[in-house]
């Protein structure tokens, strides 16, 4: 069970000036539609009412906190549980849930190591650093984990260090299974011809022994949404504090130690927090990697792509040749391209997701719920196929990778420093083998057992994966363009009529 702050006051068994003013705002309190985003509007309202009351600064979080657990305690008033209430507003507590998270104070807040974002890199090093005894916080602006599902091949040297940390289990509990995953699959559309197939993942029977051999641990397939709450949940019990809803904003480093200030975006004030070290883990546009002037190589926004996240039963169309990947070449679905589209399982058999490229030249496409139905509905094959859009989104491809990774006291790591498109699964992958270099090393060093030299050498080990990995994804990239030209379908000027009487040509009767 979730389990909400109480004042100290309150702990104490003292009476709180935060009770009295929770009192006078209760009734109030109880008209806060259920709707999340109305929900976060009347927090707002609400919270400059407490302001005004003159409650201390200390005791605001412990009257949302009481006014949200009064709000949810009838399930007939809320639809929302404590848990999504609290990614969603940045104000609830936790002693053991998803997120520790704590309204900021005046006075400084110190702390070990400060990481800046939540996702595969930053959570896995708060995990790690947790699970080694070093004191952190995390903050991230957003008011959640993933919300897509984004990365989800889980190799076997990750599935390794999630045994070391003793979460292997809970993964493998929420994961798609290493059988499961199956064969890359090609085809006209899910419902149609199938033009081939190439065992992926140590999936084919001459490389599977291989597989076995090399480690304890198979790999997996577990979404970003999935994998990101085990890690933040397990870092904040063993000792991560957590805070949503917290944008970084600068940072100055000196001799002892880095001074960041962080905004925190629902109440609109500003705090520091003093840190021996600071972590940047805050994406590819990582403006922490962006202050220390890491050199870069390469490029941004080379090609565009959009996922569209969608819920239909395909049961019956792979249920028996089970695959995580089906590459669709479907002439006429496109918004840019030759029509060609990555249709990805998220959750067997009825969560899925579409990776689908344009032409980036051409500017941003418009792409409608209902245009992106009927893009689902050509790559699946079947024109009336009930689908339900969950989400639209854009994003750049990128080949561009750091050749260095710290500047003194503040460290980078994910996709701050490597920044690729999605092929072969090496982006979270690499980001958690980042953290479990980084993480030891900084434990040593702020136990005195190592000196300051040894972080030296996460750059001599980790920035030449950085630039491997950047490198290999974008090759295979341009790898699978063979397959469009055997095809014969990337000439200039085809019409869709004769990019699928090529396709279809394959099958005619030869010598």
């Amino acid at each position: 069970m979730l389990g909400f702050a109480r004042t100290p006051d309150e702990a104490a068994g003292k009476p709180s000036a935060a009770r009295a003013v929770a009192e006078r705002m209760g009734a109030a309190m109880h008209g806060i539609p259920t709707d999340p985003e109305a929900l976060e509007d009347g927090l707002m309202q609400h919270l400059s009412a407490l302001l005004a009351a003159g409650a201390p600064a200390a005791d605001h979080l412990a009257i949302i906190t009481r006014a949200i657990e009064d709000r949810c305690a009838d399930p007939a008033r809320s639809h929302l549980s404590r848990a999504e209430i609290a990614q969603r507003t940045g104000f609830v507590s936790f002693n053991d849930g998803v997120a520790e998270t704590q309204t900021p104070v005046s006075k400084d807040i110190e702390t070990d190591v400060l990481i800046i974002g939540s996702g595969p890199f930053g959570a896995s090093m708060a995990l790690f650093l947790s699970e080694l005894g070093v004191g952190n916080i995390m903050v991230t602006k957003y008011r959640w984990t993933a919300n897509t599902p984004r990365a989800h091949i889980t190799n076997q040297r990750t599935m390794e260090i999630f045994r070391d940390v003793g979460i292997v289990s809970e993964v493998k509990a929420q994961a798609v299974p290493h059988e499961m995953i199956g064969d890359t699959v090609f085809c006209t559309s899910i419902a149609g011809d199938e033009i081939g197939r190439v065992p992926s993942w140590g999936t084919h029977p001459s490389r599977h022994a291989d597989y076995e051999l090399a480690s304890p641990e198979l790999n997996c397939d577990i979404p970003q949404t999935l994998l990101e709450p085990i890690m933040v949940s397990h870092a904040t019990r063993r000792g991560t504090q957590m805070q949503f809803s917290v944008q970084y904003v600068s940072h100055v480093q000196d001799d002892d130690g880095v001074t960041t200030k962080v905004l925190h975006r629902v109440t609109g004030t500003e705090h520091t927090i003093r840190s021996k070290y600071l972590i940047g883990a805050n994406g590819a546009r990582s403006q922490v990697a962006a202050d220390i002037g890491l050199p870069l190589e390469g490029q941004m926004d080379i090609a565009g792509s959009m996922n569209i996240t969608f819920t239909a039963d395909l049961s019956r169309l792979v249920g028996h040749r089970p695959s995580a990947l089906y590459w669709v070449l479907s002439p006429g679905a496109n918004v840019g391209g030759i029509g060609a589209g990555l249709v990805r399982m998220v959750r067997p058999w009825n969560e899925w997701l579409i990776v689908w490229g344009f032409d980036i030249a051409q500017g941003t496409p418009e792409v409608s719920e209902d245009d992106a139905r009927q893009i689902v509905r050509t790559l699946v094959g079947i024109p009336d196929l009930e689908v339900e859009i969950t989400g639209i989104s854009l994003w750049g491809n990128n080949e561009q990778f750091a050749t260095e990774l710290h500047r003194g006291r503040v460290f980078c790591g994910g996709d701050a420093v490597h920044k690729h498109p999605p092929n072969n699964g090496l982006g979270s992958n690499t980001s958690v083998g980042d953290a479990y270099n980084l993480a030891w090393k900084l434990a040593a060093v702020l136990r005195e057992q190592a000196g300051p030299d040894l972080l030296e050498t996460y750059d001599d080990e980790r920035a030449p994966v950085a630039r491997q990995i950047v490198t290999r994804a974008n090759q295979s990239g341009r790898e699978s363009a063979q397959l469009f030209e055997a095809l014969g379908i990337t000439e200039p000027g085809l019409s869709e009529e004769q990019m699928r009487a090529r396709i279809e040509s394959r099958k005619d009767a030869t010598p």
